[in-house]
């Protein structure tokens, strides 16, 4: 429906505010849909989002919008941010769309942003010359993103990171980014989740931990190294474990989703873990995705049911 209405926008057959409708029946569908799976923390999907990089760079004064490159390793796309000036923010990109997910929800949402890291190596730098000038300015923009979505209620906060793992020369520099980010917030009030995925973290090591989150978020299909990195898990943090493959329609088995899942909780504590996707869901086929999301709670309350 969002699609359509897009097009019929092109057309000039339909007007913003139809295209907010059809977007906000899209969220609202989505996060019942997680909700009816047994989710206990859900999300919006993305539902106004093209990628998750553009939303951002439309609010942030001195990024243009470029062409369209592919995310990463998969067949899907994203316009590259290009920076021609000294970067400041312009209003909230995400807030008014939590904002609206929270009101349809009964669960806890989540909000989502784009790390520093990983904005700044798939955009264009023309402006500062340095990237790591241009991290910190993203950071900077994101700390008052992080700012409003706190003061508008949001609870849970992740902050997505794949390009990470290819840069392990950025750790000391996605610490001191994330730490401008995280710093805006009140100690305690809002749960942050560091999420990497695609890929295994073995490059960065343990030192991953010394980042600023509560949560660490790891690709455990795409990245079956990263088991030995969640092993090394510090007292005090908590893990969000990607068991579910977000880019394979074929539907795990529940049996061994619980196993893991009471592997992991017997190894940390039940409080200690999370588990979830992958990664977004956006490359499966909606009524596919819907059935991962279902498997997984299934697999979740087994592996309670369990003793997990």
């Amino acid at each position: 429906m969002v699609r359509q209405t897009l097009h019929k926008l092109e057309r000039k057959e339909a007007t913003e505010e139809d295209l907010r409708g059809a977007q906000d029946d899209l969220a609202r569908s989505i996060v019942g849909e997680q909700e009816v799976a047994g989710i206990d923390i859900v999300t919006d999907g993305h539902a106004r989002w093209d990628d998750i990089l553009t939303p951002f760079a439309r609010h942030i004064t001195g990024f243009e919008i470029g062409g369209l490159l592919r995310w990463f390793d998969n067949n899907v796309y994203y316009r590259r941010p290009v920076c021609v000036g000294d970067l400041e923010w312009g209003g909230p990109s995400s807030v008014d769309a939590w904002r609206f997910a929270h009101s349809v929800a009964s669960k806890p949402v989540k909000a989502v942003l784009p790390g520093p890291i990983t904005f700044a190596r798939l955009s264009v730098d023309e402006h500062y010359g340095t990237h790591e000038e241009l991290v910190l300015a993203i950071a900077r923009v994101l700390a008052q993103e992080a700012f409003e979505l706190e003061a508008a209620g949001a609870r849970y906060l992740q902050i997505d990171e794949p390009a990470l793992l290819d840069a392990p020369e950025d750790l000391a520099l996605a610490k001191k980014a994330l730490g401008i980010i995280t710093g805006e917030l009140k100690p305690s009030a809002t749960e942050v989740t560091l999420a990497t995925y695609f890929g295994d973290a073995k490059r960065l090591g343990e030192e991953i931990y010394d980042l600023p989150a509560d949560v660490f978020g790891f690709d455990l299909v795409a990245g079956p190294e990263n088991r030995a990195i969640v092993d090394a898990l510090p007292g005090g943090k908590k893990v969000q474990a990607g068991v579910v493959d977000a880019r394979n329609t074929k539907l795990e088995d529940k049996d061994d989703l619980a196993r893991d899942i009471v592997t992991l909780a017997e190894r940390f504590g039940a409080d200690r873990v999370r588990v979830a996707p992958s990664s977004g869901l956006e490359f499966l086929p909606r009524e596919k995705a819907r059935a991962k999301l279902l498997h997984l709670a299934q697999a979740a309350r087994r592996a309670e049911t369990n003793g997990g």
